[in-house]
């Protein structure tokens, strides 16, 4: 895999915007908004999600077969459904950060994708859904959904 450069104008921008905006959540003290405890509490859920979220939607998908892509489509409910799950709770702003960092990345990178629909391709193409599947199970156990 082969990443191009950042940007760096761009990305520096994007994520001064972002930490000035998670800054200007939380009033003085940690009253309301995200507050530095709530990071501190999000630290487990944000590695999970972002292992996960990529995973969801990759660049380089392993294969362009609509059937095998499919696969994907119980995967995603469940990320959506959790997301619903932890909305209005400090969750919901660690995956909005997740997400933000994934498509801030994409905008200012590039891959060049390998072969698609190889026997080791789809070999890991499963061990990606199993990944997905673990980091899942983790997610809606912090989060309290099961």
């Amino acid at each position: 895999m082969k990443i191009g450069n950042i940007k760096t104008t761009g990305a520096t921008l994007a994520l001064t915007a972002m930490c000035f905006g998670i800054a200007g959540c939380s009033m003085p003290g940690g009253e309301g908004g995200y507050s530095p405890a709530d990071a501190a509490n999000g630290a487990a859920f944000r590695v999970e999600a972002s292992e996960a979220f990529g995973r969801l939607d990759p660049v380089c998908p392993f294969t362009d077969d609509a059937d095998q892509l499919a696969r994907y489509d119980e995967p995603r409910a469940r990320y959506a459904a959790l997301k619903e799950w932890v909305s209005g709770t400090p969750f919901a702003t660690d995956l909005a950060i997740i997400e933000a960092d994934y498509q801030q990345y994409w905008a200012t990178n590039s891959v060049d994708c390998g072969p698609k629909d190889t026997e080791e391709g789809m070999i890991q193409f499963n061990a990606e859904l199993e990944q997905i599947n673990i980091r899942l199970n983790a997610l809606e156990q912090l989060a309290g959904v099961v």
